[in-house]
């Protein structure tokens, strides 16, 4: 992003934790490290920063800075979203509540659950508990019985403190617990100009952990298919305009997941930013810059859909089968000889610990595929499936 900027002719500003590894630091024209347990030393920072006047956009692409993103906003006197905002964004207990006041429907049953108290199940069978603040499925755990119940609560306790120091959060005292939804699950990105003018890029259908036959609850494949119904890309855009109107959300960027079951759609979480991995996504599959779009809201001016081609986009995330010490993955050669290869990164070197995301993690490996042919597409990503072996050691 900053070097395309940079070509645009701006310059790039970009936040840094201390000790935090950036890639190809040197396009970054400003680096600024701050604190992200001291937000108000921040907040005093920019006040006397002598470049604040230079300031034409605040763009953010991390779950964890969404704070930030609202705090220089109001600091700067920038349009976007605000402090009070970015707090219901982050905590899906305060989501759910600000929904149930102004857009119900968009709702499943849901309840607080205090995390160190045991008690009676806080909805009927079956339901799933969430951290309220913990991004990409992480530590989700499903209660299906009577008898899930108290070894849910134990499982998430147990991995509570490694995922706090692991993804550097500090996690809400209490659970969400939700019912569990049956139906087709899809990401939605879109835009909301200052005016309150909502554009959107095409509904992407994602494959869960379930439907891979995997007891986890991450999602394994997002896809861009360029067959998605109009009449189904209708609802989802519905919910989301009821969603922006509820948060009074403007000159943002939003990124939502959703389930859907015939007319009745369901917002499951949203953010104030471009999906991860839908800015390549889009790139490749419609020659569309998210990145552009989310500068132009940002900076006060309209945008609009303009795809220049079509291909079809997977991105598949792959899990270690059990938690351990990461040793190899094997295949990663043959991978890079489907027909419909693109890129693939592995996150996590050898020696680290990797489990599942119900367990606190993330996956360690990731693959994007690229193919003008749907049918193609999806036999490369079975045929990826079976190549990839991750190899760990208990300890």
């Amino acid at each position: 992003m900053a070097r395309g900027l940079r070509a645009m002719g701006l310059a790039s500003a970009c936040l840094m934790e201390p000790g935090e590894k950036m890639s190809s630091p040197w396009e970054v024209d400003y680096w600024i490290e701050y604190d992200p347990w001291d937000l108000a030393a921040l907040d005093r920072w920019v006040a006397r920063w002598p470049e604040k006047q230079r300031v034409a956009a605040v763009l953010n692409r991390r779950e964890r800075r969404v704070m930030e993103h609202a705090l220089l906003n109001q600091a700067l006197q920038l349009q976007g979203i605000r402090p009070w905002q970015a707090k219901i964004f982050r905590d899906k207990l305060l989501l759910r509540e600000l929904l149930e006041q102004k857009a119900a429907h968009l709702n499943p049953p849901f309840r607080e659950v205090q995390l160190e108290k045991s008690g009676p199940p806080p909805l009927p069978f079956p339901f799933l508990l969430k951290p309220r603040n913990l991004f990409k499925s992480q530590l989700i755990t499903a209660c299906r019985t009577r008898r899930d119940w108290e070894p849910a609560l134990e499982r998430i306790r147990s991995s509570w403190e490694a995922a706090q120091k692991r993804h550097g959060v500090r996690l809400e005292p209490s659970l969400l617990a939700e019912e569990e939804l049956e139906g087709s699950h899809f990401s939605l990105d879109g835009f909301v100009t200052s005016q309150g003018n909502m554009v959107f890029s095409p509904p992407v259908p994602l494959t869960t952990a379930a439907q891979w036959g995997l007891e986890d609850f991450h999602i394994s494949v997002r896809w861009v298919d360029p067959d998605v119904k109009p009449c189904t890309a209708r609802l989802l855009e519905g919910a989301a305009r009821d969603l922006v109107e509820a948060l009074e959300l403007r000159a943002s960027p939003l990124h939502i997941d959703l389930v859907s079951l015939g007319e009745r759609v369901w917002i499951l979480d949203a953010a104030p930013r471009v999906g991860g991995y839908r800015s390549e996504m889009t790139e490749l599959a419609w020659g569309c810059s998210l990145d552009l779009m989310s500068l132009k809201v940002a900076m006060g001016e309209s945008v609009e859909w303009e795809p220049r081609w079509e291909k079809c986009v997977a991105v598949v995330e792959l899990f270690p089968w059990e938690e351990g010490v990461l040793q190899t993955i094997e295949g990663l050669e043959e991978i890079r000889k489907l027909g419909s290869f693109h890129r693939l990164k592995q996150r996590v070197p050898a020696g680290e610990r990797v489990g599942w995301a119900k367990d606190g993690f993330r996956c360690p490996v990731f693959v994007i595929l690229v193919n003008p042919d749907m049918k193609l597409l999806q036999k490369d990503v079975e045929r990826l499936r079976e190549f990839v072996r991750i190899r760990v050691s208990p300890s």
